[in-house]
């Protein structure tokens, strides 16, 4: 067999095999090592002034060791009356600089009604630091505060739910506002890669406890002696001059040390903000990047371009006035280099943050594409559609032209380029400093109490996590029993042991990368129901770039996504190994990933058996067709058999302790829902119709006026219906589609009584997605324009999707 030219892999009887570049090879390597030293010379060039202002929401990337966030009024509130029967207060606004307001409960209200409400200023919610039984602690941003007026009004604590009592506030006192952070004993600011040079270095601290007692505190600049802090109960400038030596390559931190005073917080210094600025303009010294910076630049650029190389192959070049793969690459991660020196150079923090990270997620995506490589190739194999064997234009349900056929390699290597894409931009803002996933903190402080020994609190029938996760707006005073599994939050408690990564960050990470997993196990279904490879790709790249697959990271509701995943590889499973379901192998590897979808998250693992049985009726109903319908019954026994065993698991292992309070609260809960409505357990609903328009918005690529997210799937939903319709000559993906698709009616109509936020609208993704890609491929073949049209409508979409994840990124809530 040739040896690659390329680095590529190359099919072997016992695999793949990787080759090392050779020396004629390693020039755009070359290239690209020269481009990142020029572009990080451009990038320190300029010297930037840097202000972490502490208790801010961009402080946590840079503190290490201190208490939380604090925010309090600098000056003497005034206090406002809220008249009691308005439903607003409109105060003078037209002020600089964050403020702080506190709004105190009327008289003669509940206890602790305050809870029922959230806090809007001039329609746009605000954080709410603290909050007592009488009172709610507001920040006002500057973007708001400079506002001529700013209107207060309660809002629901979560989106879209009924408004909150009224007439509950008696008034709001309203002043500058000043935030802050106490150190511990010894705490820590730290600014990677800042630069090389002099700087000047200004500290607000407050250097006295409420006691009184000697603080004996001390700052550590870089490599400076420690310099005793003045005492004093006053805000009070420090300032401090860095020379050169006082960097670790172009590096800088503080360290405080100081006695504690007990609240029962060790308390130690107040700090307000630091703030660092140049000492000296630029000059050649200066212009020289950190060397440790330098390197992960290098790494990163590399690592990123040879995880490329080994997907595509082939050389740098031009060919028939078109770049190769590879050309394709190298003019890419030129361009993706560019990009970030400008951030760097523009703004050096939070940049200079992502060096290290963006280092190693590529040597991490180079791994994966190697691992990948093998996976998929013996994966494909597996399941019954060998990348080997070229495709048969008569045995294709879409019948494509012979000359618009894939071969394996290429197939393989455009299908593993689209899930790494895919995993990068998700990635990408997964590893930026300030993201935070709206709910991965809950879900690992959970994981957390697990580590802590709270295990039988969440395993039994009163755990947590039942009501927490049921809010009374939504399910009623009188809520039923719905077992939360614990099970997703035991396996998470791996993520605690991840090393170098917050336990947070390794949960999305790893959420994304199942997540991007998908795109080749929908590409599977799409060949092995007898879809061309382009198809396939059509269907994988689709799911790649739609919003509402980045939306549920940004959500961070990882269970779900766990869920998805598991129900996911189970339906591949049952799809492409129909025929040889009998097997003990394929029956017991069924039933290993049944069990674990029905534990991992109770929701899809209910949508799992729903499946099961609703695939059950219609093969069981289709038979009676005769022909290759009948057929399909003969699996039937042993996927049963399977699906059995994986009940009977999951019943002994945790939900048998569910069936008598499910048997007593939830089936009379479920019965009046579902009969006489729910208002009949005190839940508020849009009537049917309104209810279904609402999709509508959502669907679209853009945010309507009122609403607050889309999931840009408006294309591919149009096209579900007529690509469902072309697959009826296929008996058992039509059955299969059929099961998939009738599942996400009924939990449709289902969440309009009771609260499903749309997941079987993303357990309906995959079908979705294969559905589109028919057509997609019957435009693209037909017309000389149709490929443009469909790379048109994907570049769109994928742009949509940045647009949101982009916008969700930026208004992440910072978690202390």
């Amino acid at each position: 067999m040739a040896s690659s030219t390329s680095g590529r892999a190359l099919p072997r009887a016992g695999g793949v095999a990787w080759s090392l570049p050779r020396v004629g090879e390693l020039g755009p390597y070359l290239f690209l090592a020269i481009l990142t030293v020029v572009l990080m010379l451009a990038a320190y060039t300029p010297r930037p002034t840097v202000l972490v202002d502490l208790g801010n929401d961009r402080d946590g990337a840079f503190v290490q060791g201190f208490h939380g966030r604090e925010i309090e009024a600098a000056t003497t509130l005034r206090s406002f009356d809220w008249p009691a029967d308005a439903t607003s207060l409109t105060v003078p606004g037209g002020q600089r600089g964050d403020l702080i307001a506190v709004l105190h409960v009327a008289p003669d209200q509940p206890f602790n009604i305050l809870r029922e409400a959230a806090v809007a200023v001039n329609d746009v919610r605000v954080a709410m630091p603290r909050r007592t039984f009488d009172t709610i602690v507001v920040r006002i941003t500057p973007e708001l505060a400079q506002a001529e007026t700013l209107t207060f009004t309660l809002v629901s604590p979560l989106t879209n739910d009924p408004p909150p009592p009224q007439h509950i506030v008696g008034r709001v006192e309203l002043a500058p506002a000043r935030t802050y952070r106490w150190t511990a004993a010894e705490s820590s600011i730290a600014l990677p890669h800042l630069g090389r040079g002099a700087w000047i270095a200004d500290l607000g601290v407050i250097t006295q406890h409420p006691d009184g007692a000697p603080l004996g505190a001390t700052v550590t600049v870089g490599q400076l002696p420690p310099i005793a802090l003045p005492e004093t109960g006053e805000p009070r400038r420090v300032r401090v001059l860095i020379p050169p030596s006082a960097l670790r390559d172009g590096s800088l931190d503080f360290t405080i040390n100081s006695k504690v005073y007990t609240d029962p917080r060790p308390l130690g210094v107040l700090m307000s903000n630091v703030k660092v600025a140049p000492a000296v303009g630029t000059s050649l010294g200066t212009m020289l990047p950190p060397l440790s910076g330098l390197v992960l630049a290098l790494v990163g650029i590399l690592g990123a371009f040879a995880t490329l190389q080994v997907l595509v192959g082939g050389p740098v070049a031009v060919r028939e006035r078109w770049p190769t793969p590879s050309l394709w690459a190298l003019m890419g991660i030129s361009l993706a280099a560019l990009v970030g020196a400008w951030f760097l150079g523009s703004y050096r923090f939070p940049s200079s943050f992502m060096l290290l990270r963006i280092a190693s997620l590529a040597l991490g995506s180079l791994l994966l594409a190697l691992v990948l490589q093998r996976l998929t190739r013996w994966l494909f194999r597996v399941m019954g559609a060998p990348l080997e064997q070229a495709e048969d234009a008569e045995q294709l349900l879409d019948t494509p032209k012979a000359t618009n056929l894939l071969t394996g390699e290429r197939f393989l290597s455009i299908l593993l380029l689209i899930v790494m894409v895919s995993f990068w931009l998700k990635a990408l803002g997964v590893i930026y400093p300030f993201f935070v996933a709206v709910d991965v903190n809950w879900h690992m402080t959970r994981a957390m109490w697990i580590l802590d020994g709270k295990l039988p609190l969440l395993y039994g029938t009163d755990s947590p996590l039942n009501e927490t996760t049921m809010p009374e707006a939504e399910w009623g005073s009188e809520r039923p029993v719905i077992p939360y599994s614990p099970w997703f939050h035991m396996v998470a408690t791996v993520f605690a042991f991840v090393p170098f990564v917050d336990m947070d960050r390794a949960a999305n990470l790893a959420s994304i990368l199942l997540d991007s997993s998908r795109i080749i196990l929908i590409a599977l279904i799409a060949v092995r129901i007898g879809l061309s490879r382009r198809t396939a790709l059509l269907a994988g790249a689709t799911y790649a770039v739609i919003p509402v697959a980045f939306l549920l990271h940004a959500w961070g509701n990882l269970p779900t996504a766990f869920g998805l995943w598991f129900t996911l590889v189970c339906n591949t499973i049952i799809i492409c190994m129909w025929d040889r379901l009998h097997e003990r192998r394929v029956m017991v590897t069924l039933s290993v990933f049944l069990l674990a979808a029905f534990l991992i998250y109770t929701v899809t693992g209910v949508f799992m058996g729903v499946f099961l049985v609703l695939l059950t009726g219609l093969v069981w109903l289709n038979g009676m067709r005769g022909g290759a319908w009948a057929e399909l019954r003969d699996p039937l026994r042993p996927l049963w058999i399977g699906s059995g065993v994986a009940i009977a698991l999951a019943i002994l292992i945790y939900y048998g302790q569910y069936i008598p309070p499910i048997i007593e609260q939830t089936v009379p809960y479920m019965k009046t829902v579902f009969v006489q409505g729910p208002e009949s357990v005190g839940v508020e609903r849009l009537p049917f119709d309104q209810y279904l328009w609402s999709y509508v918005p959502h669907l679209d690529y853009r945010i309507w006026p009122g609403d607050y997210l889309y999931y840009g799937i408006a294309i591919p939903v149009l096209f579900t219906i007529p690509g469902y319709l072309a697959l009826r000559k296929h008996p058992l993906a039509w059955v299969a589609f059929s099961a998939w698709g009738t599942l996400a009616l009924l939990f449709t109509y289902a969440g309009y009584r009771i609260s499903m936020v749309d997941k079987q609208l993303f357990y309906l993704l995959p079908v979705i997605c294969i559905c589109w890609a028919i057509y997609a491929e019957r435009i693209w073949a037909r017309w000389t324009w149709g490929r443009w049209l469909v790379v048109a409508v994907l570049l769109y979409t994928l742009y949509t999707a940045l647009d949101q994840w982009l916008m969700r990124i930026a208004i992440s809530e910072v978690i202390d």
